[in-house]
């Protein structure tokens, strides 16, 4: 069974969580860092080990899932619903008072991040956002986290009587929606649907949450095969160079429609899916990843790690900030857009300390607590 927090997750997501960060900042080493991994980037990573931890949080050990324990993981939909469309009111009010005030800063900026569309109609916007049908740039990540984790009881309701069963509708409906271009709609892109489509990520997702299942009842998650691992760690090392390649034009695919077709972010093409399993399994079978990750030294990442949430929504907003500030300020240098960075990922880091010392704060106050209700308990008995 599992007694001990695995640190390999944490340090994975954590180091998604930066890498998210600085791929979305619109750094002029944004793209090329992002595409220097191979098909697959950091969000393939963070879907799959969300997959994984939300089989540690809500399976339990005994193997068998209970409809009637579904409330967790429609409480943290919800809660995650509801961070969202917060975070993006409190997002268009700021501009909005701003633009109100009349600096031009503001308007360009709303430019820049795509919210022009909202003032035109800002009372249906509103209801647009409520309905998960108005979300600008990456702002529908979120909103696929909460249609997953809504999902996640149905996923262990199924997984419990036929795996087989759970993968080939989920390889349907994954194949429907990248063929059948099937998607939810978004009315803040120029597209019309949501750039990260839940029907297409809802696999990579299942795959997560099948081997933390596998953790969950004390199974090996990963095991080891030597001829699955040299054939992972080979794609890895060759999606590289063939995505740096191809995406950048330096060389022209066979198939420019097939090549865009197997690495669609939007789809979840089977190369970036392919190339997110692969580096995990890899990451997952090295023992040195393994000592890194249990040692001080990166402990920090880890951090973050756990506390996924809070991280990622400061990375998003922080992110958004970057990219008005790329385009709005004088030409940057690449010194001083690195020292952005840097900023950019030491307050994520300071924020996983400050969440982290709050956690083992009231971790070490409950039991004093709970002595002093009982020693209350007790003198009321006996003055009573």
């Amino acid at each position: 069974m599992l007694k001990e927090r695995e640190n390999r997750i944490d340090l994975i997501r954590g180091l998604s969580l930066l890498l998210i960060f600085v791929g979305h900042s619109n750094f002029v080493f944004s793209e090329g860092l992002q595409h220097s991994r191979g098909f697959a980037d950091a969000s393939e990573l963070f879907v799959l080990l969300a997959g994984i931890s939300a089989s540690l949080a809500y399976y339990p050990r005994t193997g068998v899932y209970v409809f009637g324990s579904s409330g967790k993981p429609l409480l943290r939909a919800g809660k995650i619903y509801f961070v969202h469309v917060g975070m993006l009111l409190c997002l268009l009010g700021f501009f909005g008072i701003g633009m109100a005030g009349g600096l031009p800063l503001f308007a360009d900026a709303s430019t820049t991040l795509g919210l022009d569309g909202f003032w035109s109609n800002p009372l249906g916007g509103i209801g647009s956002i409520f309905l998960l049908r108005y979300m600008p740039g990456s702002f529908d990540i979120l909103p696929m986290y909460v249609i997953l984790i809504a999902f996640v009881p149905f996923f262990f309701h199924l997984h419990d009587r036929s795996r087989a069963l759970l993968f080939g509708l989920s390889v349907a409906v994954w194949l429907g929606a990248g063929f059948g271009h099937v998607n939810l709609v978004n009315t803040a892109l120029p597209e019309g649907r949501w750039y990260f489509d839940p029907l297409s990520w809802q696999l990579i997702f299942l795959i997560g949450l099948a081997v933390g299942i596998r953790i969950k009842t004390g199974r090996p998650a990963l095991p080891y095969n030597r001829a699955i691992f040299l054939a992972a760690a080979a794609f890895c090392l060759l999606a590289v160079p063939v995505n740096i390649l191809f995406h950048f034009h330096f060389v022209e695919p066979p198939s420019e429609w097939l090549y865009r077709a197997m690495t669609t972010k939007t789809n979840d093409g089977i190369l970036r899916l392919v190339n997110a399993v692969a580096i995990v399994y890899v990451l997952w079978n090295i023992d040195a990843f393994k000592r890194m990750a249990n040692g001080a030294l990166l402990q920090p990442i880890c951090v973050i790690g756990r506390h996924s949430m809070p991280v990622f929504v400061t990375g998003l907003l922080l992110s958004d900030l970057m990219t008005v500030t790329m385009a709005l300020v004088r030409s940057l240098t690449v010194a001083e857009q690195v020292l952005l960075m840097m900023a950019g990922l030491l307050l994520q880091l300071v924020l996983g300390q400050y969440l982290e010392a709050r956690k083992t704060s009231a971790i070490r106050s409950a039991p004093l607590v709970a002595e002093t209700a009982t020693n209350h308990a007790s003198l009321s008995r006996i003055n009573g």
